[in-house]
């Protein structure tokens, strides 16, 4: 068994708040900023720690927050920072930044089931592509059966547009064509979805 790094030496604290993220599972689930800090620190006391002697121990989250803050400017994590409501925080990689963190994935051990699918994830995928209505083509294929198809409200945008993207992430990380090409064809393709899935559009 691989002994877990317990230490991280880059010069980018964002790089290192996207590797804790990466290590997390981040690129198929969203991870809790505190979580991410957490692991940062651990892994670089003397970046993220307080600079006096006697509290070096403890971390400090101005530039932890700072590092979330930054990889998400340069596209790298996708997510929010809310210390009141735990259930509004929380960090993803985007494509972009699972492409960073592979290609630096050897600063990392990264246990498989971080970076392989669950069984509910891909019962997720297995469902999607064999639903009926994606034998609609072109027009006749609309918002409401892509809505359908996910039983989500085409009134609940918000969870309409991040399940899109949780389908697509997961199916990138599987490797699943059929899945891909169904979102290529079916979502990306469809000039008409933009006004709903303005996420959608702007992630994939």
């Amino acid at each position: 068994m691989t002994k877990p790094r317990d230490s991280i030496a880059h010069k980018e604290r964002h790089i290192i708040l996207l590797m804790a993220c990466y290590a997390l599972g981040g690129s198929k689930n969203s991870i809790h900023s505190e979580d991410i800090m957490n692991k940062a620190f651990q892994w670089n006391k003397e970046k993220f720690g307080w600079r006096k002697q006697t509290y070096k121990n403890y971390p400090n989250t101005l530039p932890l927050s700072q590092g979330l803050f930054k990889a998400r400017k340069y596209g790298l994590l996708k997510g929010t920072y809310d210390q009141q409501f735990l259930s509004k925080d929380g960090w993803t990689l985007t494509d972009k930044g699972l492409e960073k963190a592979e290609s630096l994935s050897s600063l990392v051990n990264v246990k498989t089931s971080k970076k392989t699918l669950s069984q509910f994830q891909r019962k997720v995928l297995s469902e999607f592509k064999k639903h009926k209505n994606f034998e609609l083509k072109g027009k006749d294929f609309t918002i409401y059966h892509l809505a359908d198809a996910l039983n989500i409200s085409v009134n609940n945008l918000p969870l309409l547009n991040s399940t899109i993207i949780k389908i697509y992430r997961w199916a990138k990380i599987s490797n699943d064509q059929k899945v891909l090409d169904l979102i290529n064809k079916n979502i990306k393709k469809q000039k008409s979805f933009k006004k709903y899935l303005k996420e959608v559009f702007t992630e994939i």
